[in-house]
């Protein structure tokens, strides 16, 4: 097998971080790609184009060096490979199948659950073989609620789909109402979309990209969207979006991400879509905790809570589920303090000093001024480290901080820049960042470079 790097090499490596800087990027099978930047221990960065929606080269192999000279034969093929991608059944096609499945009386109405498709009449004799699994009759409430009809995509490392549970719903619908909105942008939530149009009145538009919602709901309150590269499939979706968000009344944004994508690119569509309405909109993002400072890093304006979110169909994070653990997973919103109100039926309370929602486990501390807890347990305060730390740590004089009592001690990599060498900082917040990337471009974009030469990998 042959690969782009030796051993050596790959254990060199120092981590990617996504690029800003291309205007037209070239199309992978799922859209357009994004920028990435590789950094190294003994060489100088590289940036490379690879899949916005894939993060395993399993999913999606298209992988192209950005100093390499790109054709415009090449750059036409790949798109021409991204069209033969798409969907059979176009976006007017779809919207005739429903209009059709609309008029039918209820009991006429089928819908193939292996196929993820509403059936016409002609072509349900296709579908009477035991590879499918048919649907017969479908109530007006059924088709309004598709998330419960399809079956939930199951690829953790591009797009899988984990529905909110009911208690979540309630609460994001409550805010959203107390928060005055008239319409919100759900972008990856048809959960809530679907909850938001029949039991509230706000107007919602839908953004996902799985395109089988389109034979369920109109243009006007579904258009298929990539949030980490800010993608409109249909050529219409940015301008139906932008009229959306710029209407008359109080818009908000929610948006639940796949957990694996790197929150600057997040960052970069929620800010997208808020220039896009004009303004910074009042947004819920998910996220899992233990991504704080890298959504803080990237979107300064979003405050973590407490609230732990839970979905109907996943495995551990699920209220309902036998042996759940507490799920990781936070609501991140730029709402006025104190901050989305939570339930005080599950737990949650306001902290008179802190002056923001907590969980019953959270104890104020006296010494860090703060309501510490982010895993959802109470922490312990170490006089040592000067700081509260998780349940079950122990400080290690040796290593000098807290560490569960079985650790092997091991001494602290010096954490530094990869592109300054300074070490007051990260190269996330490296100064010369910005200027490096820019002359980089402008010196590579003159020069042509020798394909890159593969070395074979060395079998263990």
């Amino acid at each position: 097998k042959e690969l782009l790097f030796s051993r050596a090499e790959m254990a060199a490596r120092y981590g990617v971080d996504a690029v800003e800087i291309e205007e037209d990027p070239p199309y992978c099978p799922h859209g357009p790609t994004l920028t990435f930047e590789r950094f190294y221990s003994q060489r100088d960065p590289r940036q490379f184009f690879a899949c916005a929606v894939h993060r395993d080269r399993k999913g999606c192999r298209f992988f192209q060096w950005a100093d390499e000279p790109i054709s415009k034969e090449k750059r036409e093929r790949w798109k021409s490979i991204f069209k033969e991608s798409q969907p059979i059944l176009d976006r007017k096609e779809m919207s005739h199948r429903l209009d059709i499945v609309r008029s039918q009386a209820p009991e006429q109405r089928r819908f193939c659950r292996r196929c993820g498709r509403l059936l016409l009449e002609q072509e349900l004799e296709s579908h009477r073989d035991e590879d499918h699994s048919v649907q017969e009759g479908l109530s007006n409430a059924e088709l309004a609620e598709p998330s419960k009809l399809l079956s939930p995509v199951d690829d953790r490392k591009a797009q899988a789909q984990f529905h909110f549970s009911h208690s979540v719903v309630q609460l994001l619908c409550s805010e959203l109402q107390r928060l005055g909105c008239t319409k919100v942008l759900c972008v990856g939530t048809p959960r809530l979309h679907e909850a938001l149009t029949s039991t509230t009145g706000i107007d919602s538009l839908l953004l996902d990209i799985d395109h089988r919602y389109a034979q369920f709901l109109p243009p006007g309150c579904f258009q298929r969207y990539s949030m980490f590269n800010a993608f409109f499939y249909e050529p219409e979706g940015t301008d139906l979006c932008q009229r959306f968000l710029r209407s008359a009344g109080t818009v908000a944004l929610v948006i639940d991400p796949p957990f694996g994508g790197l929150a600057e690119v997040l960052g970069r569509s929620i800010r997208k879509l808020w220039e896009m309405a004009g303004k910074e909109l009042p947004t819920i993002l998910v996220f899992p905790y233990f991504m704080e400072s890298h959504v803080i890093s990237a979107m300064p304006s979003l405050v973590m809570s407490d609230y732990q979110v839970t979905y109907d169909n996943h495995r551990h994070f699920s209220s309902s589920a036998r042996g759940s653990k507490p799920s990781p997973v936070r609501l991140f919103s730029n709402a006025p303090t104190p901050g989305i109100p939570l339930p005080r039926d599950q737990g949650y309370r306001l902290c008179p000093v802190c002056q923001r929602y907590v969980s019953a486990e959270n104890v104020h501390c006296q010494k860090c001024h703060t309501c510490p807890s982010k895993d959802g347990r109470r922490y312990v305060h170490c006089d040592l480290c000067g700081k509260c730390v998780k349940p079950g740590r122990v400080h290690c004089l040796l290593c000098g901080t807290c560490e569960l009592p079985n650790h092997s001690c091991k001494p602290r990599p010096a954490v530094g820049c990869h592109i300054c060498g300074s070490i007051e900082h990260k190269r996330r917040d490296c100064p010369e960042k910005k200027d490096r990337r820019t002359v980089k471009r402008k010196n590579t974009a003159k020069k042509k470079y020798p394909k890159a030469k593969r070395r074979k990998l060395v079998k263990d």
